[in-house]
């Protein structure tokens, strides 16, 4: 249930979503009704959104604070026991299915970091945890996906496990735990900076305190130029914190950090 809750939540928070709601309300006002003020109200409240969501220098610097909030773990990657890779970083799991090759999105990043430790340290565990992100699941899983990705790149089918049934980062945590609780060592955290936080702290609710290894970074680290203006940027940036700030909030409501 808590999946679904979440994907309503998302749908309601997206940025883009939010501007279409008032242009529609802009629109249904101008073609059906002759209030004047709220006409003139809506057209300006589109406008301040339009204006706030586009206005990059501020969610660059909100966004930033929560990716630098956990400094990167310095743990030598060769003593680490393991890795596990949260999903989120595959598109449509039935469109790889029929192409027969695996679709990345723009976090593949957690992929590919596992990857290089793994050729800096052969004995690594790889543990993905992942099943699917999509509402109406069809064709492969996440895990299939990952399956197949680290396989063609050369990792040994040993060094793999995976976690096929989560559909959200709690889940990845709750049926991944025992996995990691019986290989005993020093496990880090691969998923994207931005959601660095929120997973780091349920784990360690969890009696896991694992190195971050952060990835998928959507800022850097020099000064902020506050004369800016990105509509696109803008929009993905307030669509990232809108769901960690939510996600961080439900998950201490309901004492799962």
């Amino acid at each position: 249930m808590e999946f679904y809750i979440a994907k309503v939540a998302n749908y309601l928070l997206e940025p883009l979503y939010i501007l279409s709601f008032f242009l529609l309300i802009l629109i249904f006002f101008l073609l059906f009704t002759n209030f004047k003020k709220l006409i003139i109200f809506s057209a300006k409240f589109l406008l301040i959104l339009f204006l706030f969501f586009g206005y990059t220098p501020l969610s660059n610097f909100l966004l930033n604070k929560i990716e630098d909030f956990i400094k990167p773990s310095k743990y030598p990657v060769q003593q680490l026991k393991g890795v596990i890779v949260l999903g989120g970083i595959f598109d449509s799991g039935l469109k790889s299915k029929e192409r027969n090759d695996v679709s990345l999105n723009i976090g593949a990043e957690r992929l590919t970091k596992a990857l290089e430790i793994y050729n800096k340290n052969p004995k690594l565990l790889i543990l993905f945890s992942g099943f699917s992100n999509e509402l109406k699941t069809q064709g492969w899983s996440e895990s299939d996906m990952a399956k197949k990705f680290f396989l063609e790149q050369g990792v040994r089918s040993e060094n793999l496990i995976f976690e096929n049934k989560s559909r959200s980062t709690f889940e990845n945590i709750i049926y991944s735990k025992d996995v990691i609780k019986n290989n005993k060592g020093t496990w880090g955290l691969i998923t994207s900076a931005y959601h660095i936080p929120r997973s780091y702290f349920a784990f360690k609710k969890q009696g896991l305190v694992l190195e971050p290894i952060s990835v998928d970074y959507r800022t850097g680290t020099s000064p902020i130029f506050w004369i800016n203006f990105d509509i696109r940027k803008g929009l993905e940036n307030w669509r990232l914190l809108f769901r960690e700030i939510v996600g961080v909030s439900y998950y201490k409501i309901t004492d799962k950090i």
